[in-house]
């Protein structure tokens, strides 16, 4: 559990469970939020925000505390915590106005992901597409001092040319969506395709070394399609990571298991290595028939949570597009059908969950909670686009159950959301972007907390808040928006 100041990845921790620890964010002073104008005044910048932002604390007394942007124009912006004003602007490249594939829909096409700091080399990790007025030409994988945007010795990394089995990385069919991740040195980076599915692309992560750049590896999954894509990245426990991949899109292949990786959880270590066992991966029964309605699994990144009293405590949670949860042993994944708990959270078909979920303890148990498209399970009934909280609780036997526990209205289009608590599990909070206002609902209950009354334009699907020093940061085209505690 991540108690600092800093922000450093996309959903706080490791663990993907978007947990921010405030002390300041009691119930009662939630209610008191406001606008920080000055901040949201001078908090301005050139570029389309897909990622969420971060924030690195000042390295010592009287330094500058620091939130990162980065836009699909291929800038990285530092901006001052107190007065808004940009601190330094980094470009990777030049950002690809056409894909050279027949598809996608993202132009300029530069950042998409939220990146990775180290606290401890003050470094800010970042991903993107290089490209021209026809084509991607290549991605990128750079380092930058986070302080001043200098770069770091032996980046960037190309991701062209790397090989997987009989895959090898070519650059105009992937897009890099899913957020970075920072583990045990290894910085991993995923892949997917564009909207639409075009070109031979596969999923990929991208491992490299960050004490030796040079030193870089890939897996990529066994079939076309197959996408790494959610934006909330992937979970990891400290020593693996667990990406979730999507659907089968070639037209051939992806009828057995010998030749597709899709709908499927995986755990990979090191240098994105998989032992190719049960006990590391993941995917229902049901893949094809998800293959098929394109009901991807990996339409929403994985969480890494506990659950008191529960035997394992330790699980992986993983919810598709189609409605239903995965919770997985996260030392032995299972195989097919192999999932300790599977429940229903949306009846609303194969499109209705693509989110990035966050995950809390109070003390009615785990809240696992996300955002729905449609038809969301409620305790009262059909919830439609909503927040669901679904409560993950150890039965008589040690094993997991689950219920509805919550909903929340969604009105606007769906971000992701993230909960605070002032020590770990008192005052429990879940903060979302609602049609560009910035909402508060209890974290027990549901009930609404806060809700601005400014908006904060331009903020994109799938993003999410972030929460430091009794303050809510949300990114948007072309500015970060912030409120605080008064």
């Amino acid at each position: 559990m991540n108690t600092s100041d800093n922000v450093l990845e996309r959903n706080n921790n490791a663990s993907r469970d978007g947990l921010f620890v405030q002390p300041k964010l009691t119930k009662a002073a939630i209610a008191t939020m406001a606008a920080d104008a000055t901040f949201n005044a001078g908090a301005k910048f050139t570029g389309n925000m897909w990622a969420s932002p971060l924030y690195l604390a000042p390295a010592s007394a009287g330094g500058k505390g620091l939130f990162f942007a980065v836009t699909t124009g291929n800038d990285v912006i530092a901006i001052d915590e107190a007065s808004g004003a940009t601190v330094w602007t980094k470009s990777i490249g030049m950002p690809a106005t056409a894909n050279g594939v027949s598809c996608g829909n993202i132009h300029p096409l530069g950042i998409l992901s939220t990146p990775v700091i180290d606290s401890a080399t003050r470094t800010i990790y970042v991903a993107g597409a290089v490209g021209n007025t026809t084509t991607i030409t290549k991605h990128v994988i750079t380092a930058f001092n986070a302080d001043d945007g200098t770069e770091k010795t032996g980046w960037p990394v190309d991701t062209t040319g790397l090989t997987s089995g009989s895959a090898t990385f070519s650059a105009p069919p992937q897009n890099q969506r899913s957020a970075l991740s920072l583990v045990g040195g290894k910085l991993y980076v995923g892949y997917g395709g564009h909207i639409g599915d075009c070109g031979p692309y596969h999923g990929w992560i991208v491992a490299v070394d960050t004490t030796d750049p040079t030193k870089k590896a890939a897996w990529a999954s066994l079939g076309q399609g197959e996408a790494i894509w959610a934006a909330g990245g992937f979970a990891s426990d400290g020593t693996a990571i667990f990406p979730v991949t999507g659907n089968h899109t070639g037209s051939s292949g992806g009828d057995s298991r010998s030749t597709s990786d899709s709908e499927q959880v995986v755990r990979l270590t090191g240098m994105a290595v998989l032992t190719r066992n049960d006990q590391n991966l993941y995917f229902p029964t049901t893949w094809k028939t998800m293959d098929s309605s394109d009901a991807d699994l990996g339409g929403s990144n994985s969480v890494y949570l506990s659950i008191a009293g529960a035997t394992p405590s330790n699980y992986v949670a993983a919810v598709a597009k189609d409605g239903n949860m995965y919770l997985l042993n996260p030392t032995n994944l299972g195989g097919m059908n192999g999932h300790v708990l599977t429940f229903k959270v949306s009846n609303g078909g194969a499109m209705a969950v693509k989110t990035s979920p966050t995950a809390y303890k109070t003390a009615k148990g785990t809240h696992y909670v996300f955002s729905t498209d449609s038809g969301a399970v409620c305790p009262g009934g059909g919830g439609g686009k909503s927040i669901v909280s679904v409560l993950l609780k150890a039965g008589t036997d040690g094993k997991p159950t689950a219920t509805s526990e919550w909903c929340a209205p969604l009105t606007g289009s769906v971000t992701a959301p993230v909960s605070t608590t002032t020590d770990g599990s008192a005052n429990a909070a879940v903060w979302y972007v609602d049609s560009g206002k910035l909402s508060a609902v209890d974290g027990d209950d549901g009930t609404k907390l806060f809700a601005s009354t400014d908006t904060c334009s331009g903020v994109r699907q799938w993003t999410s808040p972030i929460a430091t020093k009794g303050r809510v940061v949300v990114g948007g085209d072309t500015h970060l928006c912030s409120w605080s505690v008064k």
